[in-house]
C-alpha cells in the first residue's frame, strides 16, 4: 500500500504543476494553421525532398545510345530507350568496383554524362584479348596474364542467346541445315520438340554452323528478344571487324533409349597458326571429366573424375560452358565441377576482319558428340555466348593511372568508350579564328574529336561540326562551352579535323588539329551507379508498341 500511496502523491503533484504552467488550470487553445498554409508547407517540403534526393541520392536518366546494350537499351532501330535510376549516394560511401555500371562526366565534354561499365581499376595493367580482360605482370623479362573473371551472378546476366534466337530472327522453322549440321547427316532428324540422333554403335556429331550470320561470332543483335533483334539486324550501324567467340555455353535435355557409351559437349576453337583446341565435358559410364584436347584426341589437361548419371527413358539436362578461362559442368541445373584452363587461354588469333560466311580454318564450333546405339532425343537445345570485349583502339597494355578508371560498353562493337576517346586541340586567335595551337598569342582550346564527313547530316554527339558555307566550325570544348569559330575546313575533314591555313588556296596548305588519346575517368567525375531500369515496363510500354516492353528490373 505504501507504494501505491506514494505513486498517487506524485501524480497529484504533477497535475498541480501542469495547472500552474497552463495558467491556473485554464485550458490554452492549441495554435492551428489554415489549410492554405498547411498545403504550402507540405508542398515546399516535398519539393525540397525531391531536390535533395536528385542531388544526393537517386536520379533518373534516359539511355540515348546503344553502347551498353542489351544491358541498357538505347536502340534507335528498335525504338527501345531505357529509363534508369542511378544511386548517387553509393559513390560517397565506397569506392567504385570493377564491373559496376557507372554514370560519370565525359572527360572531353564535362557537361555530358556517360554510362559505361568499369573494366579497369586504378593502377591496373590491363590487356584485352579473346573477349576477356586480363591483368598483366612483367617480371624478369617474362610477361604473365591473369584472367579477370566476372562474378557468377554477373556472368549469368551476360550470357547472350545465339540459338534458337538467330533462327527465330531469320524466321526459319528448322534448325538442321542452316543453324546446325549433322555428321553423318543420316543420323539426325528434327521435329517441333527438338532433334533426334539414331546411333548404330559408331560416332555421331551435331555441330553449329550458321552460315548466314558467319558462325559463332560477336553479332550485335545476339541476346535480344526476337522482334528487337530483327529490327537491329536489319540496320546494325557501326560495326568493328568481327571476332570469333571462344566463350560459349551449351545446354540440352538428353533422353537416350539405351545407355550411351559416351556423350560429349564440346567447344572447338580453330585459329590459323595456332593449335586447334577443344574444351569438352565428356561423360560415360556414370562418370565425367572436363578435358582440354589438341588435334581432337591429345589430352592436354583434365579435371578429376566426378559422378555424372545419365538416365535412360527420361530427360537429363546437361550443361557445359567454357568461359573466362575455365570450364564448368552442370547436371539438371546443379553445378558439378570447374576446371581452370588459363594454361590454354585463347587470347590470340580471334580477329577475323570483315567476313560474311564461315571460315572453316578460323572459327568456333560448339558441338554435341555421341557414341552408342539406339535413338537419343536432344530437346530444348540452347547455345549462348559470353559478353565479348574487343581491343579496338586500346593499346596492348592499358596502364590505368592512380585515381582513374577505364570504362567499356557492353555493346563492344558499337561503343565509343575508353578505348577510343580522342581529344583535338586547336588555337583561337584574337579575331576568333582557328589557327594552329602553337601560334604565338593564340588561346588553346581542347575538345572531343568526332568529326563526321561533310556530306552526312550533323549528329548531336559529333564535334566539331564543319560548316564550309559559313566559313566556320561549331565546337564544344571540354568544359561544355559551345564555340562558333571562323575557319576554312580542310579537304581531310571527317577522317581528321583538318583546316586550310590562312591565305591558302585550293587546299595546298592544310593542317590537322593535333590529337591526344584520353582514356581514363578521374574518381571525382564519377556521379553514381545504375541500379534499376524502371521503363519500358508492362503494361504501359505495350500501349506504345515497344519491341521490348518487359524491361523493368535491377541491373547488374
Amino acid at each position: 500500500m505504501a507504494e501505491a500511496s506514494s505513486e498517487s502523491a506524485t501524480i497529484a503533484a504533477a497535475d498541480a504543476a501542469v495547472a500552474v504552467a497552463t495558467g491556473g488550470g485554464k485550458t490554452r487553445k492549441t495554435p492551428t494553421m489554415g489549410p492554405i498554409r498547411t498545403n504550402l508547407e507540405a508542398f515546399g517540403v516535398a519539393i525540397l525532398a525531391a531536390v535533395l534526393l536528385k542531388w544526393f541520392c537517386i536520379e533518373a536518366y534516359q539511355i540515348p545510345t546503344s553502347s551498353m546494350q542489351p544491358t541498357l537499351m538505347g536502340s534507335s532501330e528498335a525504338q527501345v530507350f531505357d529509363r534508369i535510376l542511378v544511386d548517387k549516394f553509393l559513390p560517397t560511401i565506397r569506392e567504385p568496383k570493377r564491373w559496376d555500371i557507372t554514370v560519370f562526366q565525359y572527360p572531353l565534354q564535362k557537361n555530358q554524362l556517360y554510362v559505361k561499365r568499369i573494366g579497369g581499376m586504378p593502377n591496373d595493367r590491363l590487356h584485352i584479348a579473346g573477349g576477356n580482360l586480363y591483368q598483366v605482370a612483367d617480371q624478369d623479362g617474362v610477361r604473365s596474364y591473369t584472367i579477370l573473371r566476372k562474378p557468377d551472378d554477373l556472368q549469368q546476366e551476360m550470357w547472350k542467346n545465339v540459338y534458337p534466337a538467330r533462327r527465330l530472327v531469320r524466321a526459319e522453322s528448322k534448325g538442321l541445315g542452316n543453324s546446325w549440321g549433322g555428321s553423318p547427316t543420316s543420323a539426325f532428324g528434327e521435329d517441333d520438340a527438338g532433334f533426334t540422333a539414331t546411333l548404330d554403335g559408331g560416332n555421331a556429331r551435331l555441330f553449329f554452323r550458321d552460315e548466314d550470320d558467319a558462325g559463332f561470332v560477336d553479332r550485335v543483335w545476339d541476346g535480344y528478344p526476337e522482334a528487337t533483334a530483327r529490327a537491329i539486324r536489319e540496320k546494325t550501324g557501326l560495326q568493328r571487324p568481327q571476332e570469333i567467340v571462344p566463350d560459349a555455353r551449351l545446354r540440352v535435355l538428353v533422353n537416350p533409349e539405351r545407355a550411351l557409351d559416351e556423350l560429349s559437349l564440346e567447344i572447338e576453337v580453330r585459329r590459323p597458326g595456332q593449335d586447334r583446341l577443344t574444351f569438352a565435358l565428356v561423360t560415360g559410364g556414370g562418370k565425367a571429366k572436363l578435358q582440354v584436347r589438341s588435334k581432337g584426341t591429345q589430352v592436354l589437361g583434365e579435371s578429376p573424375e566426378f559422378a555424372f548419371e545419365l538416365a535412360t527413358g527420361t530427360g537429363t539436362e546437361v550443361g557445359f560452358a567454357h568461359v573466362d578461362d575455365q570450364m564448368i559442368a552442370w547436371r539438371d541445373g546443379a553445378e558439378l565441377q570447374r576446371f581452370d584452363t588459363a594454361a590454354w587461354a585463347c587470347r590470340d588469333g580471334c580477329e577475323l576482319g570483315e567476313v560474311k560466311g564461315v571460315r572453316q580454318e578460323h572459327c568456333v564450333v560448339p558441338q554435341i558428340a555421341l557414341k552408342g546405339k539406339g535413338r537419343v532425343r536432344l530437346d530444348d537445345l540452347r547455345l549462348d555466348r559470353d559478353q565479348h570485349y574487343t581491343r579496338a583502339g586500346a593499346p596492348d597494355v592499358v596502364e590505368v593511372p592512380d585515381g582513374h578508371y577505364f570504362m567499356m560498353g557492353d555493346n563492344t562493337l558499337q561503343s565509343i568508350d575508353s578505348r577510343d576517346w580522342t581529344a583535338v586541340t586547336i588555337g583561337v586567335d584574337q579575331d576568333n579564328r582557328v589557327v594552329p595551337p602553337d601560334t604565338p598569342g593564340a588561346r588553346v582550346v581542347r575538345g572531343n574529336k568526332r568529326a563526321m564527313p561533310l556530306e552526312q547530316p550533323p549528329d548531336r554527339d559529333e564535334t566539331p561540326i564543319g560548316i564550309p558555307s559559313e566559313h566556320c566550325i561549331v565546337m564544344i570544348d571540354e568544359f561544355g562551352e559551345i564555340l562558333r569559330l571562323g575557319a576554312e575546313v580542310g579537304p581531310d575533314w571527317g577522317r581528321n579535323v583538318s583546316f586550310l591555313a590562312p591565305g591558302a588556296q585550293d587546299g595546298r596548305h592544310d593542317w590537322n588539329a593535333p590529337e591526344t588519346k584520353v582514356a581514363f575517368v578521374p574518381r571525382d567525375d564519377i556521379q553514381g551507379r545504375a541500379i534499376l531500369v524502371f521503363y519500358p515496363s508492362r503494361p504501359l510500354a505495350w500501349l506504345f508498341g515497344s519491341n521490348w516492353p518487359g524491361r523493368f528490373g535491377f541491373v547488374r
